[in-house]
């Protein structure tokens, strides 16, 4: 870093860092979310296969039971 020569270069120097400090910020929280999104999607997706997996197995059972009791 260079080195700083007056007040007002100090000043404009933290703006600066505070500045990037934002955009920094609002980066990570659109990042965040986004990850956020894709997990609840793939969370969701999984949640759906894994019931209708079921469902179809719960179907088949009752069917192989009917035709065992035939």
């Amino acid at each position: 870093m260079r080195t700083v020569k007056s007040m007002r270069e100090l000043r404009l120097l933290r703006q600066k860092l505070e500045y990037q400090e934002k955009l920094y910020e609002k980066e990570i929280t659109e990042s965040t979310a986004d990850i956020i999104d894709n997990f609840t999607d793939k969370l969701r997706d999984m949640a759906f296969s894994f019931g209708t997996h079921l469902v179809f197995q719960f179907i088949q059972r009752r069917r192989k039971h009917k035709d065992a009791g035939e």
